[in-house]
């Protein structure tokens, strides 16, 4: 059953990093480090196998959110959430198995349920996205690993239901973070994968993840 879990995730984050090979080359997008944020975390995963990182984030509906493909198939395996974390101090170490995360389906999205501080959390845009529109993504992302980095990208295609993709290419360290309308705090998804072509964001619907949790 583990390997079969194992292979399907693998399958899955497969198809997100081919599916943005149809985007033209696109040009390096500069990130600037930004203060940490006490809604973002690092993420850092230690195995038996890996060690590895990510970004997560709080939404003030009480769901910290990450990508799926960023939380260990090994349930017992610790991962550490490091919020409001810059050079090496966070504002809160937070410590929780894998197995509590749940995945959704068919989607790059993981979440620890019903989080227990959500007042500095991100709201879920309430507006029609488009091609074109200005993008913020904050994640701490290569090589800058211990500080949190701002990059801002344009939405280049909205041509898959459950992905919206982006102009830009982002470092490692960045998938699982929130990707918000430019110069605001209103979230739109989160960043499953990307390549020399551009990013992958798995669009984030609020519905979704209250049936995730109940």
């Amino acid at each position: 059953m583990l390997s079969k879990k194992i292979s399907l995730r693998f399958a899955l984050v497969t198809s997100i990093a081919l599916s943005i090979g149809s985007l033209g080359a696109t040009e390096a997008r500069a990130s600037e480090n930004i203060p940490a944020d006490s809604a973002i975390g690092r993420l850092n995963h230690a195995g038996f196998k890996s060690r590895s990182h990510c970004t997560s984030f709080i939404m003030v509906d009480g769901f910290l959110v990450t990508a799926a493909h960023c939380v260990p198939d090994i349930s017992q395996d610790q991962v550490h959430v490091l919020l409001g974390y810059e050079s090496g101090t966070p504002e809160q170490h937070l410590r929780t198995p894998a197995k509590s995360y749940r995945k959704m389906p068919q989607q790059d999205i993981a979440t620890l349920c019903d989080y227990a501080d959500p007042s500095h959390g991100f709201a879920l845009a309430q507006i029609s996205l488009e091609k074109g529109m200005k993008v913020s993504v904050r994640g701490y992302g290569a090589p800058r690993v211990h500080a949190l980095q701002e990059t801002r990208c344009v939405i280049a295609s909205l041509s898959q239901k459950s992905f919206v993709r982006l102009d830009c290419a982002l470092p490692p360290g960045t998938s699982g973070a929130p990707v918000t309308v430019e110069n605001t705090r209103d979230i739109i998804g989160v960043v499953s994968a990307s390549s020399s072509r551009g990013a992958l964001v798995s669009k984030l619907d609020i519905r979704a993840l209250e049936r995730l949790c109940h």
